[in-house]
């Protein structure tokens, strides 16, 4: 996710944590998935910016015949997707330290390709979809997710909101900067320059249910991705942050007293 400050120090320092301390965001795998066809036995599936692997594991699970590497420019990412990989003696999963938009990979070696909000997001979009053209096979397929307008993925952005009240602007993540790659046509534009034409997108919503606003508060007080702007606040500010968070999601609580958020992102799928 874009920051202005240092957003590789944020993911190493949060590890494993991610796992626990981000929105479930399960249903967006499920559709990146249900959108890559059937493929032969022994295909390989290239995970662009994998993280713990997440997208890795359950294709690795659900389609035992295929193999499935998984790639991320974050080497303690990489570290905790192999140690899972081992306690869970999964057997059809690789991962390797690499960038989407330089890949160490040989042309045209993958039959498929998944991203999990990590494809078009930062860095070189253009290098990064003509990096993905490349390794592909001529026909493979691909499925991936990306941030839209950051307004419409409720919990963050009202985290977001109240945090910018209270902190600096460059201790913050760049909310404005995924908002801005979601312009209609702007990605399109960057697949079909990378001679990807053969894609569909559209938005997915779904919601992320939470049982309380300690569960709220976790997320937003977590290692990723407002690590920085809490390292900003004294103890008096965090009282205030909290209480003015509570009062903010307060639209979203339902009346058992669990909150529910809406979300969406955008995905594509298509092939080469």
């Amino acid at each position: 996710m874009p920051q202005r400050g240092t957003p590789e120090v944020e993911w190493q320092r949060a590890g494993a944590a991610t796992d626990t301390t981000l929105p479930d965001t399960t249903p967006v795998v499920e559709a990146i998935l249900e959108r890559l066809p059937a493929l032969p036995v022994g295909s390989v599936v290239l995970d662009l910016a994998c993280g713990t692997g997440q997208p890795t594991f359950v294709l690795a699970r659900d389609r035992p015949g295929l193999k499935v590497l998984g790639v991320d420019v974050t080497p303690v990412l990489i570290e905790q997707a192999q140690e899972k990989a081992r306690a869970n003696s999964v057997q059809n999963a690789s991962f390797g330290v690499m960038s989407v938009d330089q890949l160490e990979l040989e042309d045209r070696s993958m039959d498929a390709a998944i991203s999990h909000f990590g494809l078009l997001q930062e860095g070189n979009l253009a290098a990064s979809g003509h990096e993905l053209a490349r390794v592909l096979a001529p026909g493979a397929p691909f499925s991936f997710a990306t941030f839209d307008d950051m307004a419409l993925n409720t919990l963050m952005s009202t985290i977001e909101r109240i945090l910018s009240g209270h902190v600096p602007a460059d201790t913050l993540p760049d909310f404005d900067y995924l908002t801005r790659l979601a312009v209609p046509g702007l990605r399109e534009r960057v697949l079909r320059e990378a001679r990807l034409e053969q894609f569909h997108t559209a938005i997915f919503r779904w919601s992320v249910p939470l049982p309380s606003f300690d569960a709220v508060w976790q997320i937003a007080s977590g290692p990723v991705p407002f690590a920085r702007a809490f390292d900003a606040l004294d103890s008096a500010d965090v009282g205030r942050v909290r209480s003015d968070l509570e009062d903010a999601v307060s639209q979203y609580r339902n009346d058992g007293g669990a909150f529910v958020f809406p979300m969406a992102c955008r995905l594509f799928w298509g092939h080469r």
